[in-house]
C-alpha cells in the first residue's frame, strides 16, 4: 500500500462509517413498523394430545383478544414522527393496549403523554414502568457503567409520581405490582421495575379465576422462569430494543438481558408460557440508532382456549400476518 492509497482508504472508511451512523440514527430509527402476530394459549393444566396435522384439538371453546403492544417510547422531545405514529396506531379497535416500560426519558416528555392513547380500548390500557422512568441516566452511567456495573445506574430513583399521574390522566392504568380481573376472561398482572418477589408474583397470578387468560406485563426480561412457575399464560416485555443493531445470521449484538442474541425480540417460549419481547419505539436520545432492527409496535391476536390442556410440546406456532411501514 503506497502513501497515496492510505489517505484514500482512511477517508473511505470514515465516510462509510458516517453514512452508516446517519442512516441508523436518522432513517432506520424513525422507520416505525406495525406488525401483527397470532399466539395460542391454553387455560387448563396438564398435557394434551396434538392432532395429526400438528394443530391442537380445535373442538375446545376459544376466546380471541386483540392486544396492541407498545414499549420503550422514551418520550423526551417533540419527535413529530413518533408522536404521529403513536396517535395513529392507538386509534385502532383493541381489547387492550399495553405499554411495557421506559415510557419517559425525562420530565420534558410529560407534555406528550396525551399522544400515547388516541382511543380507549374495550377492556383497558395498562402500563408498567421501566428503568429509564425511574433513573435519570448520565453519560457517565452509560459509558463507565458498561465497564463497571457498580456505576450502571444512578445512585437514587427519581420521583415517578409525575409520570404516573400524566399517564393516569390520559387513560392509562399504571400497575405497580398489582392485578386486574376482567369478567370477559382476562386477568392482568403488572410487574413494576426492578421486579417482584416470586411468591408475590404467584399470589397475584393465582387471583385469576380458573380458565382466564393470565396476562403479565413487565419491562426487563430477566428471571423469566418466575413467570413460568407462577402459571402465567402470556407475558409481554420490552427493554432490549431488539438489540438496536442486529447482524444477519447472528442476531442482536447486545440484549441487556438474560436472552440470547436471537431471542432479543419477538415471541419466546418457556414451558407453558409464551413471551412477547417488543423491539420498542425509541431509545435514550443520545443513543437512538438502529441497524437491521427498526422500531415497532405489535398487534397480537391471542387465541385463548380456557378449557384446553397445553400440548405435550413447548412450541406454539406463530404466524406473522403483516408489517406496515409508517415512514413518509
Amino acid at each position: 500500500m503506497n502513501k497515496k492509497t492510505l489517505p484514500i482508504l482512511a477517508g473511505s472508511v470514515i465516510l462509510t462509517g458516517l453514512g452508516v451512523y446517519l442512516y441508523a440514527s436518522k432513517v432506520e430509527a424513525r422507520n416505525y413498523k406495525l406488525e401483527t402476530v397470532r399466539v395460542t394459549t391454553y387455560g387448563a393444566s396438564g398435557g394434551g394430545s396434538s392432532s395429526g396435522n400438528g394443530n391442537h384439538d380445535e373442538n375446545y371453546e376459544k376466546k380471541i383478544f386483540r392486544i396492541l403492544h407498545l414499549s420503550d417510547t422514551h418520550l423526551s422531545e417533540p419527535e413529530t414522527d413518533k408522536l404521529r405514529f403513536l396517535e395513529e396506531v392507538t386509534d385502532g379497535d383493541f381489547d387492550f393496549v399495553v405499554l411495557t416500560g421506559d415510557v419517559f426519558e425525562n420530565y420534558t416528555g410529560l407534555k406528550y403523554a396525551s399522544s400515547l392513547l388516541s382511543r380507549k380500548p374495550k377492556l383497558g390500557a395498562y402500563a408498567v414502568l421501566g428503568n429509564h422512568d425511574y433513573y435519570n441516566y448520565s453519560f457517565f452511567n452509560k459509558i463507565v457503567g458498561r465497564i463497571n456495573r457498580k456505576w450502571r445506574h444512578p445512585m437514587e430513583y427519581r420521583d415517578v409520581n409525575p409520570m404516573i399521574n400524566a399517564m393516569r390522566n390520559n387513560g392509562w392504568d399504571v400497575l405497580l405490582n398489582e392485578s386486574r380481573t376482567h369478567a370477559e376472561g382476562v386477568h392482568v398482572v403488572g410487574v413494576d421495575y426492578p421486579g417482584i418477589e416470586p411468591d408475590e408474583l404467584t399470589r397475584l397470578v393465582h387471583q385469576s379465576p380458573d380458565g382466564y387468560l393470565k396476562l403479565a406485563l413487565f419491562h426487563m426480561p430477566r428471571f423469566l422462569h418466575t413467570f413460568v412457575n407462577a402459571g402465567v399464560d402470556f407475558a409481554l416485555g420490552g427493554h432490549t430494543h431488539g438489540g438496536q443493531i442486529r447482524v444477519p445470521g447472528v442476531g442482536a449484538l447486545i440484549t441487556d438481558s438474560e436472552l440470547s442474541r436471537k431471542e432479543a425480540s419477538g415471541l419466546i417460549y418457556r414451558g407453558n408460557t409464551v413471551f412477547h419481547i417488543s423491539r420498542g419505539l425509541s431509545a435514550d436520545p443520545r443513543s437512538n440508532f438502529r441497524l437491521f432492527c427498526p422500531p415497532a409496535a405489535t398487534i397480537i391476536e391471542v387465541v385463548h382456549k380456557p378449557h384446553a390442556p397445553h400440548p405435550d410440546h413447548d412450541f406454539v406456532s406463530m404466524d406473522t400476518l403483516r408489517q406496515t411501514s409508517f415512514v413518509d
